[in-house]
Order: C-alpha cells, then structure tokens, then sequence
C-alpha cells in the first residue's frame, strides 16, 4: 500500500497547531501568577506538563521535516520555538529517533530502554515496572536526550563535552529567556516549580508510557520490527495526556513515517480496508487496558 498522496505537509497547519500550544501554555501560567492558589497550582502543573509534552510531540513532526515544507525553517522552529524551550537537544534527539525507526525492535535501538523493562522471559511486576518510570524521571531520559545512551556514556568526559555543548546552546539561551520572563513577572521561582518541574516529571511520565505501550508486546521478546507495528484506537482522555497529535497512529507512522500527523488517520481507514498490511499490525483499544494486561501477565 502507498500514501504518497498524504505525504505533502502543510505550510499552515502545524505552525498553527504550535501557536495554539504555545497560547495555552501562556494562559495557564498566567493563570496562576494571577491566581496563586493550590489549586490552581495542580491544574497549571497537570496542564503544562501535557503541553509541554504535546510540543515535543510536534517536534517529533519536525524530526522527519513534516512540520513545514521548508526543511531549514522546519529545523528551525522545531529546535529553537520548541525542542529548546521544553529542554530537548533537537539534532540529538532527531538523529536518535531516526535510528530507532531505522532499528526499531533490535538490541541497538536508542529508544530499547523506554519499552524493554528488564530482560525478555523475567517476570516484572508493579514493582519493576513503577522503578522504570520513576528512574526516567528521576534522569535516565534527561541524560538520554542529552547524552546518548549507557554505552555512549562511557566515552570519555571532555570527548562528549565537545560533541554535547554545541547542540545544548538554544535550550541553554531558550531557558534563559523563558526565566527571564517569569523573572519580568515577578516570580521567577515559577519558572521552577512550574515549567522545570512539570517537565521532568509528568511530562517524561507521558511520554515514557505512550513509548512503552506503542513498542512493547505482552511477552516483551526481542522481535523484528514487524513485531512492533502497534497503533491504538484510545480514547478523548488518553489522546489528550499520553497521545496528543495522533501519536496513537502509531503503526501507521512507522510503515509511512513520511506522512504529516493529520493524514494518519486517511492512512488508517485505507489499512482497515486493505487485506495486505492490517493483519501485521497489533490494533490496541487503549494505553491503559494494555498496561493492565501487561502487569497482569508479568505480575
């Protein structure tokens, strides 16, 4: 099956996707300068972790040059106005998601280590798998967007120094002048709190849960990519947190990663209809009845 026809991107639509983004990240965090309540304080944090994450869902866009059809202002807007602001080294983290397409499911895949939780055959557990989330959030994804992986860490200190300081220099000005801003008004501790925090935490959570459930199998066995083609069906709520900008067409991106976000769905409905590819792919109602079933099964 070919998607040729869906593959063109829009000049328009995700620039106004991003905007949109970025206009509620504002009014949330306007909304609690303005109203400094707890309450208000758990909504901001929950809201701007989402969006945080939904712009690095765009950036993943931007990472195949589907964000805007001029590849160098693609590259721009997807490194500066958003890999950087939301702390993410945009050439690093593109040459790392375009190898895991490349190796998707094999032992040299960068991204092996979000959905393999532990060695294949061990029982994991709630326990195993809590430890996995919480070791993402407590750094294991900083230092592996910044840095590499395990392996690559072991090079020595001044050796990756050289290779990481220049791609880190827009999130380094990006933070800066987003401090500057909370700093103009007057509460620059919100920067903290309420981008640094929710970014570390809620939304590494998101993304390392979609990552698992769009990659991991119910025997979680080494496979060929083909065992990996997993897409989901979802729902408003898990569509919202774990997969905005129809991230849970996930099977479809990867048979056709040069398709723009909004045409996975045409994609979708043709393999529905096509005897060809819908029996190689794992078609999923939902994020959460899968983790369910996962920690039922390795329970």
């Amino acid at each position: 099956m070919a998607a040729k026809e869906f593959a063109r991107p829009s000049a328009i639509r995700s620039p106004l996707e991003a905007a949109f983004t970025w206009g509620i990240l504002i009014a949330a965090e306007a909304m609690y300068l303005l109203y400094p309540q707890p309450w208000t304080f758990v909504v901001v944090y929950l809201l701007v972790a989402s969006r945080q994450y939904a712009l690095l869902i765009l950036m993943h866009d931007a990472f195949h040059s589907l964000l805007l059809p001029n590849h160098r202002v693609n590259d721009f807007i997807g490194s500066w106005l958003i890999g950087a602001p939301c702390g993410s080294s945009y050439w690093k983290s593109r040459f790392n998601h375009l190898e895991h397409h490349r190796r998707l499911g094999e032992d040299n895949d960068p991204d092996l280590f979000l959905y393999s939780v532990g060695p294949p055959r061990e029982k994991r557990g709630i326990v195993a798998f809590a430890r996995h989330f919480i070791s993402l959030m407590l750094g294991e994804q900083v230092l592996f967007t910044h840095m590499g992986s395990a392996s690559e860490r072991q090079a020595p200190f001044w050796h990756r120094i050289r290779k990481i300081v220049p791609m880190l220099w827009p999130v380094a000005v990006m933070q800066s002048v987003i401090l500057g801003l909370f700093t103009l008004a007057d509460s620059w501790a919100t920067y903290f709190t309420l981008w640094v925090l929710p970014l570390l935490t809620l939304a590494v959570l998101f993304n390392g849960l979609r990552a698992f459930c769009d990659h991991a199998n119910m025997s979680d066995e080494r496979g060929a990519a083909s065992d990996r083609l997993i897409t989901y069906f979802s729902n408003p709520v898990e569509r919202f947190f774990l997969a905005p900008f129809h991230m849970n067409y996930h099977a479809e991106h990867h048979l056709f990663p040069y398709v723009p976000h909004y045409n996975l769905p045409k994609v979708r409905r043709r393999l529905l209809a096509s005897s060809e590819q819908r029996p190689t792919i794992q078609w999923r109602r939902g994020y959460f009845s899968f983790v369910r079933e996962f920690l039922r099964v390795h329970g």
